[in-house]
């Protein structure tokens, strides 16, 4: 097992990955279009019902995919440290762990969890329908800018064929390229944080995306049972949300100790997104008073865009976060 055997892998994950992508996009798109046609209509739900189901089956089987691709990594690279290493290193650092959120897969994910959980909201079909076009715009993003199978982690393969590259040359340099990929190895790849941090903030943004679904109509219908919806998602969110923030500052600590992380533009927008979040569960409170009720939909709304604005900071501002360099 080795470099070819782990192209190989790659190769016949584009092969069999693209299809699926492929016909996400168009389910998702129908299933936008019907939900669409429901709320100007209030026709075709079946039909919407229907692409949901088969966007949200497809988008898991893509990652049963990525599941395997992430498995023949680990089972075909090994990273051959110098003798002087050896002794120093644990074997299991000598393998890629990676998590199924990095690079153009972190998009997949979300959105996936996204469709599975706007098949949860059977209440309202107006929210479902919503959410539906909410979805296909998501599915086309990640299909048109984020999409894992047609250039499977590059980042991850630059590094693994620059590895091998410089040991097939036996250069000096192999010596600087294992010190750089212990460190990304173990500080990120194979890092605990890395697998739970990351999802815990991705579940808590697919749940957030049901609440503002329902803000949206609770801003312009005073109905009880889009509060209800609203909250009932945000609350395991909320505790997601937090719970995710606070596991990712000993890992702060441990990864960026000799960086002013803190000043990072992603950190401060998560921590106002949380601080939002926080607002928008102690407005709901008094969502029944007066004009409360709009002032709790529209903050709702807010937090969202604040949400979203977050995520984009990665792609906008230079930091540790950030894939912009400065």
């Amino acid at each position: 097992m080795g470099f070819s055997e782990y192209l190989a892998a790659r190769d016949f994950l584009t092969f069999i990955g693209q299809p699926v992508i492929t016909y996400i996009l168009i389910f998702s798109l129908l299933q936008g279009f019907f939900g669409i046609l429901y709320l100007l209509k209030k026709k075709y739900y079946g039909y919407l019902i229907k692409c949901s189901y088969i966007t949200s089956g497809l988008y898991v089987l893509g990652f049963i995919f990525l599941i395997w691709f992430h498995v023949q990594i680990y089972n075909t690279v090994v990273i051959e440290y110098p003798v002087f290493m050896r002794e120093m290193i644990p074997a299991d650092e000598s393998r890629f762990i990676i998590p199924l959120w990095i690079e153009s897969e972190k998009l997949y994910f979300w959105a996936m969890i996204a469709s599975i959980l706007a098949l949860t909201v059977q209440r309202r079909e107006d929210i479902v329908s919503f959410t539906g076009i909410v979805i296909s715009i998501f599915s086309f993003i990640v299909y048109f800018s984020s999409n894992p199978f047609i250039d499977p982690l590059p980042i991850v393969h630059s590094e693994i064929a620059g590895w091998y590259s410089a040991l097939a040359q036996g250069d000096a340099g192999i010596y600087q390229a294992a010190g750089i990929l212990y460190g990304r190895i173990t500080y990120y790849y194979n890092s605990t944080y890395m697998w739970v941090h990351p999802p815990m903030l991705f579940i808590a943004y697919a749940f957030l995306i049901i609440t503002f679904a329902a803000c949206i109509f609770m801003l312009f219908r005073h109905v009880q049972v889009y509060d209800e919806i609203a909250y009932m998602y945000a609350k395991p969110a909320y505790i997601l949300l937090t719970v995710g923030m606070l596991i990712g500052y000993p890992w702060a600590i441990e990864a960026w100790k000799d960086s002013a992380w803190w000043w990072d533009p992603k950190i401060s927008g998560s921590i106002l997104m949380w601080a939002l979040y926080t607002s928008y569960l102690h407005a709901r409170i008094y969502a029944n008073r007066g004009k409360m009720w709009k002032i709790t939909a529209s903050l709702g709304i807010i937090c969202f865009s604040s949400l979203v604005f977050t995520y984009l900071l990665t792609y906008i501002v230079p930091g540790i976060h950030s894939v912009v360099q400065t």
